[in-house]
């Protein structure tokens, strides 16, 4: 399975990832990694094709890396072969997107229009997921009411049922928007997480993903405001679930929403 991590900050600060002192754990996770965030303005991302733990670029990204909006992903393959174009998180014009699941490449193929669809570069139902959701908020308008039309849509074909999962990390670097949804049978496996940190809040400055076995650093998160949304509960802080089907709303100012698009 995928990892997803984001943050919101009301200031820019650092999350340093480093996999190197646990690579034997990291195996699990080993078809591609990439980071997202925004400088002065910009889109930017950088992502490569392989083990994280087995490439040195992954230490010194993180590393440099300071936003208020980030999004980091590690891949484990299920559709579209081991290629830096394949990996997370795919950026268009000033939004970012990162998948962790899986949908009907073909089904979403048909439903886009030229526009978006020439753009798509990588062979992963991932990045279409990515361009329907887009089509769909450009339509409506609206974000939130783009991303229910474009769930709505999804839900109301069969492949929906057999979704191995809808989870996603979004932002136009505005706004952080985290939804979770999958297969009931599946919705332990597809988790999301969100914790909201103030600067009194008891802060660890180091925390351990379970799953990747992950070691994420912030020297300094801890005077910040933050959101943070993750798979998996990182420390043993608040963290609270993002129910199935609901989507997760970070404001400007830090302040949240939830909304419910799909019912399970």
């Amino acid at each position: 399975m995928c990892r997803l991590l984001g943050l919101m900050a009301n200031q820019a600060v650092d999350l340093e990832f480093s996999l190197g002192r646990f690579k034997k754990y990291a195996a699990s996770n080993r078809d591609g990694w990439g980071i997202g965030w925004y400088e002065s303005g910009k889109t930017m991302v950088y992502k490569e094709a392989g083990l994280a733990s087995d490439d040195p670029a992954y230490d010194q990204r993180s590393k440099e890396v300071r936003s208020k909006i980030i999004i980091a992903h590690v891949r484990r393959a299920i559709q579209g072969e081991q290629a830096r174009v394949n990996s997370h998180p795919f950026q268009y014009e000033n939004w970012l997107f990162a998948h962790n699941g899986s949908v009907s490449r073909e089904s979403l193929l048909g439903w886009l229009t030229e526009t978006y669809k020439k753009d798509i570069n990588g062979q992963t139902d991932s990045e279409v997921y990515f361009h329907w959701i887009l089509q769909c908020v450009r339509e409506k308008g609206n974000v939130v009411e783009g991303i229910k039309t474009a769930l709505a849509e999804i839900a109301r074909t069969k492949d929906s049922n057999d979704s191995g999962g809808l989870n996603f990390l979004m932002s136009d670097g505005l706004g952080l928007y985290a939804f979770r949804f999958s297969s009931p049978g599946s919705l332990n496996y597809y988790s999301l997480y969100y914790l909201f940190r103030n600067p009194g809040d008891r802060q660890p400055s180091e925390f351990i993903s379970k799953e990747t076995s992950a070691l994420v650093r912030s020297k300094s998160l801890a005077g910040e405001r933050a959101v943070l949304v993750c798979s998996e509960k990182l420390t043993d802080e608040n963290w609270q679930a993002i129910k199935p089907g609901q989507l997760l709303v970070v404001g400007p100012d830090l302040g949240l929403q939830t909304s419910q698009l799909l019912n399970c």
